[in-house]
């Protein structure tokens, strides 16, 4: 009998699961069947009946136990398949996060070499000038180009380090970091850039902020490039929880297919793998000629 109750106790808790119902039914038929033991008068009065009774309730109890179990089996069915599910699952977040990691090494080993190896070679070449020139007014100028080249290459090491780890992000913030990234562009770029925020000075997780920024970066990267824009909106707003993107350009547009995309050297498999390590989201609306909206959710944690 006490079995039976914490059986029928449960079933709330087991969201009222079809086969703890049956294991609860069989519980308290079983109190049931061992209950008319305890009335041997009424055993001794309809002998028979009872006893045809306590065998048809030995049945029913067998039955229902037995496709209680069943239902128990597909359970646990179910438990190794979402395993497996999450296992695969796991492997395609590890093998994105990889091909992220190795993306970004391809990008910084190109830029040192296309920004820094060059001005590094003048150097090297100018070096090589004041040992084979004897005058000292042409050994003057050579330090002086000198001077210049390696001052050169000291604003492209500036860059390519604000680039892995924006300094600016990390002491003041994603607001700050990215209105300072966007003055900068605007006279260059050529495009009517706007940004509005209600961020202030509010900061969050590392991760979050650095992927939010680095996907924003992106998103203008990619206008400037391949959309042939006039103006760029952006609106980055706290909502609730959430850090909500709404990004919008009224360039060329595109066919929303993520193999167009990276073709075009986009890059969206990057942004999505960056996302996805914060449970990020990003949707895309474009079409030819209609210019491209970007929607981009990050799930925040506040420092």
């Amino acid at each position: 009998m006490l079995a039976a109750v914490l059986a029928v106790s449960l079933v709330k808790r087991t969201k009222y699961n079809a086969s703890w119902i049956l294991i609860s039914i069989g519980f308290i038929l079983i109190a049931v069947y061992r209950s008319i033991d305890l009335f041997p008068l009424l055993l001794e009065e309809k002998g028979e009946l009872v006893t045809l009774f306590q065998k048809w309730l030995g049945l029913i109890i067998s039955l229902v136990f037995v496709i209680g179990i069943f239902y128990i089996r597909k359970i646990f069915i179910f438990l190794r398949d979402l395993d497996l599910i999450k296992e695969r699952s796991e492997k395609r977040v590890l093998s994105a996060i990889i091909r992220t990691e190795e993306n970004e090494r391809k990008r910084f080993a190109k830029e040192l070499h296309d920004g820094l190896g060059p001005l590094l070679s003048v150097v090297k070449m100018l070096v090589s000038g004041i040992k084979d020139s004897n005058s000292v007014e042409m050994n003057k100028k050579i330090v002086d180009n000198t001077r210049q080249v390696v001052d050169e290459a000291i604003v492209a090491i500036r860059e390519i380090s604000t680039n892995l780890s924006p300094h600016i992000l990390n002491s003041f913030g994603l607001k700050v970091a990215l209105e300072s990234f966007i003055n900068k562009l605007k006279p260059v770029s050529g495009i009517d850039l706007s940004f509005i925020t209600d961020l202030g000075r509010d900061r969050f997780n590392y991760n979050a902020e650095v992927i939010m920024y680095r996907v924003i970066c992106e998103l203008i990267n990619n206008t400037i490039k391949h959309a042939d824009a006039k103006t760029i909106s952006i609106s980055l707003n706290k909502i609730g929880t959430t850090l909500h993107l709404e990004y919008i350009d009224d360039g060329l547009g595109f066919v929303e297919e993520s193999n167009v995309l990276n073709n075009k050297g986009m890059g969206l498999d990057n942004m999505i793998n960056r996302l996805k390590s914060v449970n990020g989201d990003i949707s895309i609306d474009s079409a030819p000629g209609e210019g491209m909206k970007a929607s981009v959710d990050v799930q925040l944690i506040s420092k």
